[in-house]
């Protein structure tokens, strides 16, 4: 076993870049150019295998491919950028963050403060409702909700809450932040009871590595006669918001408009924050049918 090792060790070549070292397969040269072309095809699991293959495989990878994949990934030409690591690239490629809801405990499921800072509770005090009570099912086409029915729902005086969502510690590469600036899509299903009026609040806000404020959104609605008993969607993009974004601060808030004891205020689910790959989007409202039509 030593001897054979010894001779492994003897017969090893030193890597030459001006060699076809790496380029010969089965005693056929194949250029760079179409080895790139090749791996480009590999899906991003497998790449990594190929990185192990030699050392001209890994630099064609991290010198080329990985850049490629992730211009195809987001549909825009990437500059060449010998300070940007193709770790950068791989998470791109990998998708482990891009379009995931990094909000923990959306619609309620392990209870109203699971995961969530309660800002005010009067009234009656949060709730969660499984189905919402006296409005119609949520859209079950939505798949956030996963086939489930829970929501929050606030009382007769206001009740707010929010989650600070750290993107870094959610495994958003911060090059990624500062380089990309990829869309932040913020998001939430709101609505009201069929036999009581009430008011909806929604903001969301970038926060810099600094803890100041980059960008801020917000938006109000009062859900009142025909707009009653309807679910509604709102979403928000933000894009632009220039370098150093580490956070991001959703908050929602509601109260009923005629003060019933109880739990008559806006119903709430499926908060959501993404980041997003870029695309083009503005604020939208969204709404389902109610219970009679469907």
């Amino acid at each position: 076993m030593g001897q054979l090792q010894s001779m492994m060790y003897e017969t090893r070549v030193k890597f030459d870049e001006n060699s076809d070292n790496g380029l010969v397969l089965t005693d056929r040269y194949l250029p760079e150019e179409l080895l790139s072309e090749i791996l480009f095809h590999v899906d991003h699991k497998t790449l990594l295998n190929c990185q192990l293959v030699c050392k001209r495989w890994q630099l064609v990878l991290q010198n080329y491919v990985w850049r490629k994949k992730a211009e195809a990934v987001i549909g825009q030409h990437l500059d060449i950028n010998e300070e940007t690591s193709w770790l950068l690239y791989y998470n791109i490629c990998s998708k482990k963050f891009l379009e995931k809801n990094l909000i923990k405990n959306h619609s309620g499921k392990n209870g109203p403060r699971k995961h969530w800072k309660v800002i005010t509770e009067n009234g009656d005090n949060w709730g969660v409702e499984c189905p919402p009570i006296g409005a119609p099912p949520l859209p079950i086409s939505e798949p956030i909700f996963e086939g489930k029915q829970h929501c929050f729902v606030t009382s007769y005086y206001n009740c707010s809450k929010q989650q600070t969502i750290d993107l870094i510690a959610e495994g958003v590469p911060p090059q990624l932040l500062e380089i990309f600036q990829p869309p932040i899509v913020v998001s939430e299903w709101y609505c009201s009871r069929e036999d009581c009026p009430a008011a909806y609040e929604f903001s969301a806000t970038l926060i810099d590595d600094s803890g100041n404020i980059m960008d801020t959104t917000e938006f109000r609605d009062t859900l009142e006669n025909e707009r009653q008993n309807t679910w509604f969607y709102i979403e928000h993009e933000f894009t632009n918001y220039g370098p150093g974004l580490r956070k991001v601060i959703f908050q929602h808030a509601g109260i009923d408009r005629r003060f019933w004891s109880g739990h008559y205020g806006s119903k709430m689910a499926g908060a959501c924050v993404k980041v997003n790959l870029p695309k083009h989007k503005s604020m939208k409202i969204r709404e389902t049918g109610d219970s009679q039509n469907g």
